[in-house]
């Protein structure tokens, strides 16, 4: 059920009428868990009862912890082992049971009844990295786990952010859970303006972007200036896309009373790596950074070794686990492991996070560099195989053919007229808030909306992680 669906809009309309029609927060949180496993067992009863199962399993364990602290260690594990074991099943099944098939049937054994297809439940990866954090907080002691099941069930499959996010932290979900939420007017003037970037983002843009990168990828040989144009629309379309899922997840969470985490903020505008991810869904970076980096490496200052090693490994690590997150294919393995090496590097050379240049010259150049590796680094994202990528790299032509080169024009001229709303919106979030200037943007987006409603709509790419 997408957000952009007629479906959703009276799903919403009904639970919205229902959930404010009472006052207790009881009652409210009652009907926001039923909606969520509504939500999300809509399409299949038996994701919803795994999700079910496993956040039940994840709160006794929690309590656990609590309650006998000498066996902290056997209750997360345990809960690892389960979380991380259905995730790796669901994410990694078909990319290995092609090659088992294949050994088994090579020594004799009938190994076909392997090459069946697991679909990944939508929303798997995000709601276990949820789990895994409250688990791990409660194991650290830094957090005090709920003894209210439906609480804690809600803060799992809150339904705005159960498919794609933002992966929220239960120190900024959990008391807004816990909280009573009288409806307040400023509720709906946080939620409109995200809505309509939200609809406008992914109705506009997104899925006009997708046409042309579609057929550019589906190219079995295409020029590298074709290649080019078709990641230059697929950096357009994966942050369209994103972003309009986070707006409008955040918009629906405000007309609930509910305030969520921001996930983008201007990535493309990012000087370095450590910048860039520290724009880009922003959540699952600080994940990342607080259970991956941060153990990694006080794990690696434990042995002294060498300071430019000790420097490399943890990034290193911790973007070969974002790919892996992303997805078994070895383009993802390889996407993470190419940010990690652009961070190392950059650390390296002594350039963090937080460096600017000394001049505006300085500044558009590291502007441009950034950019380009962002935009070679969505061509690897976005390819269909690695062998597919590196053909093209490296033994097909960068000059296209005629027809090639036209398609290439038309992709990078509709790419930059596609990005030219969202630059001017950021230009009047920067400079004229709450101007005229911005009423009318918004007026013309509405109109844009309409026209392109009825049109052919996808499902968010996120949705396949």
């Amino acid at each position: 059920m997408a957000f952009t669906s007629y479906d959703f809009l009276l799903f919403f309309l009904i639970v919205f009428i229902l959930y404010w029609g009472v006052r207790e927060r009881r009652w409210q949180n009652l009907i926001l868990l039923a909606a969520s496993y509504y939500f999300y067992g809509s399409v299949q009863v038996w994701v919803a009862l795994m999700l079910g199962l496993s956040t039940t399993a994840d709160f006794f364990l929690a309590r656990g912890m609590e309650i006998n602290p000498n066996h902290k260690r056997l209750f997360i594990t345990l809960s690892l082992v389960v979380n991380l074991g259905v995730l790796a099943f669901f994410k990694y099944f078909d990319f290995f049971s092609g090659s088992v098939a294949a050994f088994l049937s090579g020594v004799g054994f009938g190994g076909n009844t392997l090459l069946l297809k697991i679909a990944l439940p939508a929303g798997l990866s995000f709601f276990t990295l949820k789990k895994l954090g409250y688990m791990i907080d409660v194991s650290r002691g830094t957090l005090k786990p709920t003894r209210a099941f439906v609480d804690f069930a809600l803060y799992v499959s809150f339904f705005p952010q159960l498919i794609a996010g933002p992966i929220e932290r239960p120190q900024k979900l959990l008391p807004q859970i816990e909280a009573q939420r009288p409806w307040k007017a400023e509720f709906f003037y946080q939620a409109w303006p995200l809505l309509v970037m939200g609809f406008f983002k992914k109705l506009v843009i997104a899925n006009s972007a997708q046409v042309l990168v579609n057929r550019v990828f589906g190219f079995s040989e295409p020029s590298g200036f074709l290649l080019l144009s078709g990641a230059l629309g697929y950096t357009l379309q994966i942050l369209a896309d994103f972003s309009a899922y986070t707006d409008l997840s955040r918009g629906v969470s405000f007309l609930l009373g509910f305030d969520t985490s921001e996930n983008f903020r201007q990535p493309y505008l990012s000087l370095t790596p450590t910048d860039f991810w520290n724009r880009w869904h922003i959540t699952l970076s600080t994940w990342l950074r607080d259970y991956v980096f941060f153990p990694v490496r006080r794990a690696v200052l434990r042995y002294k070794i060498n300071e430019n090693l000790a420097m490399s490994i943890p990034p290193l690590v911790t973007m070969f686990v974002s790919g892996l997150w992303h997805g078994a294919g070895l383009t993802f393995v390889v996407w993470g492991l190419y940010y990690g090496l652009l961070i190392a590097a950059y650390q390296l050379a002594g350039i963090r996070g937080d460096w600017k240049p000394n001049s505006r010259l300085k500044s558009f150049f590291a502007w441009l560099l950034m950019f380009s590796f962002i935009v070679f680094g969505w061509a690897i994202f976005r390819a269909p195989s690695m062998g597919w990528l590196t053909h093209v790299l490296f033994a097909s032509p960068f000059i296209p053919s005629h027809n090639e080169f036209v398609l290439a024009l038309i992709t990078i001229t509709l790419t930059v007229a596609y990005s030219l709303p969202l630059l001017l919106n950021h230009l009047l979030d920067q400079y004229a808030n709450q101007s005229w200037w911005q009423a009318a943007f918004y007026a013309v987006a509405v109109a844009l909306i309409v026209v392109y409603i009825n049109s052919a709509s996808s499902d968010f790419i996120y949705f396949q992680f």
